[in-house]
Parts: structure tokens; sequence; C-alpha cells
């Protein structure tokens, strides 16, 4: 059994992210919070996954574990196998790995991330999570 233990006292900001990401039609701010890596999500209206981001991480469906919380707008996501769910605000959600996603309508899909976020955007990351 696995024990996460917070070791200090840490604050920080998007306002002034330790990383920004921006692929296309995104902005990934990352902050490392003790030993937590944590990212704010913006994804654009016509931002899709497998449009997006395939082109980075090299991979069919994106291998991320996600947890996160929704800010604002809509997110639909498809796992591999079919399956589908919408995430709209005030959403908390954990998607597993091997899904495609895209933003619904005309409004950016805002979240919170707290796993699996760290590495989105980076290059052929192919869904190994990495600190900030």
């Amino acid at each position: 059994m696995s024990v996460t233990v917070v070791t200090a006292l840490a604050v920080k900001s998007f306002d002034t992210p330790d990383k920004k990401r921006c692929p296309d039609k995104a902005e990934f701010d990352l902050v490392t919070v003790d030993d937590f890596s944590v990212v704010r999500l913006i994804l654009e209206p016509g931002w899709r996954w497998s449009e997006s981001m395939k082109p980075l991480e090299e991979t069919d469906f994106c291998q991320h574990n996600h947890l996160g919380f929704c800010v604002s707008g809509v997110l639909e996501v498809e796992t591999a196998d079919g399956v589908r769910s919408t995430i709209r605000a005030n959403d908390t959600y954990t998607l597993p790995p091997r899904h495609d996603e895209w933003v619904v309508g005309s409004e950016p899909f805002v979240a919170v991330e707290f796993l699996g976020a760290a590495s989105f955007g980076r290059r052929t990351s192919h869904g190994v999570h990495a600190r900030v």
C-alpha cells in the first residue's frame, strides 16, 4: 500500500506557472507544490486530442491517466472501446488511458488536473508521467 504524505507548506499561482506548454489550441500551466504536480488546462474550441496532441504524443489514443476538476466549458470523452461521457463545469473526473477527447461548443474547456497532466503536451511522452 502506498501512502502519500505532504511534507511542506507550499503555495503557487497559475498566474506564474513553473512551466507553460502551448501546443495547438491549448495551454497547459504547470506548477509543483511540495512533491506534487498540478496543471491548469485551457483547451480552445476546436481542440481534439486526436488532432492536436496525437502528433506530439505519437500514440493512437491518449495514454495518460487523469484526475481533475472542470472549472468551465464542456469536454466529450470516448474510450478506445467506445464508452462516452461528457464533462461539464463543476464535474470531477477520472479518465483511464486509451481515450480521445474534444471540446464541445464555443467556450474553452478549463480544468485543473492532479494526476496525469504533468507530462501533457510534452513531445513524445507516450503517456509516461513526469514531474514538471
